[in-house]
């Protein structure tokens, strides 16, 4: 299994449960995976729109929200939205193709992370086959435990690495239990219920 499929079923699984984009080439096998385990898949005709839908959705629903870029054009389309979920400490995953790290004369080369801190989002990056899917719960428990709109960048190289058979056996969680009992405790009637 390649990186990019591993990475999209691992966020399905995190409770990527809609995910919002505009699929391009550097995000197009982690959205496919994200919707064959299960995600609803909504298009838009513009990464703004993606985003901002992305942040609605989380807020109204409480639960995680998630958006699905290309890499560069398309996360520069998507910052404006980016920066409105991070001041508002929406629990969002905005998942970016980027450029590979030898491709140092692509049109789509940005420092993704710099622009993601630079609006308030927390920049993670998916740095090898062997640590993706344990990048992957740290950014999703950094959006749901610390409610932080958190940036994961796909290097596209490793996109496209097969996963090691012991990189994909490790469990994976989204939130802490603290972070779960704490979200069970503020719902409304839970002082009625023993915890």
């Amino acid at each position: 299994m390649i990186v990019a499929a591993a990475v999209g079923e691992a966020l399905a699984r995190l409770g990527a449960r809609t995910v919002f984009g505009v699929a391009g080439s550097g995000n197009f096998h982690v959205t496919n995976a994200m919707a064959a385990h299960g995600a609803r898949y909504v298009a838009a005709r513009h990464e703004g729109g993606a985003v901002t839908m992305a942040d609605a959705y989380a807020r109204v629903s409480g639960g995680l929200g998630v958006v699905s870029v290309h890499q560069g054009p398309g996360l520069t389309n998507a910052v404006t939205g980016m920066a409105e979920a991070a001041k508002s400490r929406t629990p969002l995953l905005v998942v970016a193709g980027e450029v590979a790290a030898a491709a140092v004369r692509s049109n789509f080369r940005v420092d993704q992370a710099a622009i993601a801190a630079a609006v308030g989002a927390v920049p993670e990056r998916v740095h090898s086959p062997r640590t993706a899917l344990e990048d992957v719960a740290r950014a999703c428990r950094t959006a749901v435990a610390e409610r932080r709109t958190v940036l994961l960048g796909l290097p596209l190289d490793v996109q496209g690495a097969e996963l090691p058979d012991e990189a994909g056996r490790r469990p994976l969680a989204c939130s802490s239990p603290q972070a779960a009992r704490v979200r069970s405790m503020a719902t409304p009637g839970a002082a009625n219920r023993s915890v």
